[in-house]
């Protein structure tokens, strides 16, 4: 695959997850959005340019924008970022952070593999927008603090492609949710979350096929999704789905001297 490609996936996740604030300045965003989430609080650098330079102006210009919002100086570095971009950051004292994969799956052989996790014991609702009540049953399965809802109210507003929230419901109880969003034939899985009580009994299969069926409707033939390393469990969930790696990310945070 070429960096042209994963520069490409790149730009389709960025559309998935808008910060509050960003500046685009020749091919990087810079992203604020009052410290809450790496993604939405980092230097989006996956333009697919060639090598680094190092009379490059950007990095002074997006010192002034962190400090003008009081957040600490973060880059996204991916495999389409600027060659070399990584390794001066890291010679500049940045720290390694939360290194993830992007993983890509054909939609109809999610939906194949996935069927057999249907559960008449559990309700399905897809709702085209959130509400509260789907906000705060996110923020309760994913441990996050109340303050968080607003954060994630507002990302869920921002974001412009067509976009579905799946809840899996089993009495009155919330036990799963997941959020795809559909472009140019594509679908990505963001804040896909299962109960912590009822993990490990089938659900993250069915919330898969879920999210799936939703995006096959919307004209999406493949899928693809981001998930931390150091997630085995869901590395599995999504490597016997079909899910297969395609390219890997993480950050670089100035340390404080």
């Amino acid at each position: 695959m070429s960096t042209a490609f994963f520069s490409y996936i790149e730009s389709l996740a960025l559309r998935t997850w808008p910060a509050e604030t960003e500046e685009y300045h020749n091919g990087w965003f810079f992203r604020a959005s009052g410290g809450i989430t790496r993604r939405a609080n980092s230097i989006w650098t996956s333009d697919g340019t060639g090598p680094w330079q190092l009379d490059d102006a950007r990095p002074k210009m997006a010192e002034a924008f962190y400090r003008k919002h009081l957040l600490p100086l973060r880059y996204h570095i991916s495999d389409a970022s600027p060659a070399g971009l990584d390794a001066w950051l890291e010679r500049q004292g940045y720290a390694k952070e939360t290194p993830c994969s992007v993983m890509i799956a054909d939609t109809d052989e999610v939906c194949e593999r996935t069927e057999a996790s249907r559960n008449t014991k559990i309700k399905t609702v897809v709702q085209h927008r959130h509400d509260p009540a789907w906000v705060e049953h996110f923020i309760h399965m994913e441990g996050f603090k109340s303050e968080a809802a607003g954060f994630y109210d507002g990302l869920f507003h921002r974001v412009k492609p067509d976009k579905g929230f799946v809840s899996l419901i089993d009495g009155e109880r919330c036990v799963g949710a997941g959020m795809a969003v559909a472009e140019d034939g594509w679908a990505g899985f963001v804040n896909v979350v299962i109960h912590p009580q009822e993990r490990g009994c089938g659900l993250g299969k069915l919330l898969l096929h879920e999210l799936a069926q939703w995006s096959r409707d919307h004209g999406a033939s493949r899928l693809y999704l981001q998930v931390m390393n150091d997630n085995a469990p869901a590395i599995r969930l999504y490597s016997s789905t079909g899910y297969k790696r395609l390219y890997g990310f993480h950050y670089r945070t100035q340390t404080s001297s």
